[in-house]
């Protein structure tokens, strides 16, 4: 009797072991991982041994642990973890991002010291080429090659908060996003101890236009370089950028003079290893101080070239022929301008008025604003008193070496010292 009551019970539970359903279970049902990929863990619950089959190559699991490769791909992209348990299955699903599409830069019209943005977007523009290339070299100049190899890009300095961000150097380029701000900064190339190697003024602005100097082959731009507004209406923002006579870079007066927040660094004044262009090439925030007293005013010393912005009219073949003049290396104008030539300017004051803030010339249709100037100790102030640089020295008397185009009542010439920061108005230039 015991005999078959032993049979039966192993019979029964044979019977109840088949009856036995598989299960199996996990979690978490969905993984969503970024375009770079992880590694995840699942909780698995089976009534036996299990399988964990991923339908995609770009899955693995090994024990417990999911590995979910980067996705090279810029479309999202969906697998599968299959878990098999006997007759009972469960599933993951896997959702990855996209791999980020790589910006697209529009590439600013160069070379060049400057470039207009007009609206907002990411820009690029070539950082190994100085200034407007070999094409702005002089036989006269320190700098013999337009090349450069930088390592780094950095912004120095901006007008509005945001106005430009995520400089930096890709390919040789230096690539920057721009909001749809108005306003003017300053960013530099770097080599590898963060030292500046060239430097470029950025204008966000609508594009300025050029008007014809009437009887003339010249155009001159509509406003003065960095202004933001040339009429009498837009005030102080019709003033633009300070340049000292020679340099490349610009200073804002918004920023950097009479108590602001940032401060430009002036230099201590008289003649001394500031007082170079190399000195200014690698500090082009920094105001440079006279190197010499009285009348002449030079920020240069033994470097001052009257041919930093092309044109140099002690020079014969340019007093005589204005085709000789060039733009230089150290123009700050943007591609397809140049600064302003005396001969321009002479031309279009035949028609000079007197207007509220500044006044106008050819014909009512050129406005040069109450710009006054600059230098370390502030900004001076005399009323009327709209002045812009030339590209060239004065030829004649006591005015040697003084730049300055300044128009009164009566006198359009008033030249003034090559230290004095003024304005810069450009003129139309073929390349």
């Amino acid at each position: 009797m015991k005999k078959y009551l032993s049979m039966f019970l192993t019979v029964a539970l044979a019977v109840a072991c088949q009856q036995k359903e598989d299960s199996i279970s996990v979690s978490p049902l969905k993984i969503d991982a970024p375009c770079e990929g992880g590694t995840y863990s699942l909780t698995v619950t089976a009534s036996g041994s299990y399988e964990a089959k991923p339908d995609v190559a770009w899955i693995t699991v090994s024990g417990s642990t999911v590995t979910v490769v980067a996705n090279p791909d810029y479309e999202a992209r969906v697998g599968n973890i299959n878990l098999i348990c006997g007759s009972a299955s469960a599933k993951v699903a896997v959702n990855q991002e996209a791999a980020p599409k790589p910006k697209e830069y529009t590439e600013l019209a160069g070379p060049a010291n400057s470039y207009i943005v007009t609206e907002a977007g990411d820009f690029k523009f070539k950082a190994t080429v100085i200034g407007n290339g070999s094409a702005g070299l002089h036989a006269s100049f320190p700098v013999k090659s337009a090349d450069i190899n930088p390592t780094g890009a950095k912004l120095l300095w901006e007008e509005t908060a945001g106005l430009i961000t995520e400089v930096e150097l890709k390919d040789g380029y230096i690539c920057f996003a721009a909001d749809n701000k108005d306003g003017n900064a300053v960013v530099a190339a770097t080599d590898d101890s963060d030292n500046i190697l060239w430097s470029w003024h950025i204008w966000c602005t609508e594009e300025p236009a050029d008007v014809p100097v009437e009887g003339t082959g010249f155009s001159l731009m509509d406003r003065n370089l960095g202004a933001l507004g040339n009429t009498a209406a837009d005030g102080e923002d019709a003033y633009g950028m300070y340049y000292q006579w020679g340099r490349k870079d610009p200073f804002s007066r918004l920023i950097g003079f009479e108590g602001s927040e940032y401060s430009y660094v002036c230099t201590e004044p008289g003649a001394g290893e500031d007082n170079t262009i190399a000195y200014s090439i690698a500090h082009p925030n920094e105001w440079i101080s006279q190197a010499v007293d009285g009348d002449f005013g030079d920020w240069l010393d033994s470097d001052s070239n009257n041919w930093l912005w092309g044109s140099d009219a002690k020079d014969p073949d340019v007093w005589n022929n204005q085709n000789v003049s060039f733009k230089s290396v150290f123009d700050p104008c943007p591609k397809g301008w140049r600064v302003g030539s005396m001969w321009a300017f002479n031309a279009a004051y035949n028609t000079f008025t007197t207007a509220d803030g500044g006044f106008t010339i050819n014909n009512g249709k050129i406005f040069i604003p109450n710009s006054s100037f600059i230098f370390c100790a502030g900004h001076g102030w005399w009323d009327p008193y709209a002045t812009v640089w030339t590209d060239q020295s004065a030829a004649w008397g006591g005015n040697e070496g003084k730049e300055a185009f300044r128009a009164v009542p009566g006198d359009a010439h008033m030249n003034y010292q090559r230290g004095f920061g003024e304005p810069v108005r450009c003129m139309k230039h073929a390349e």
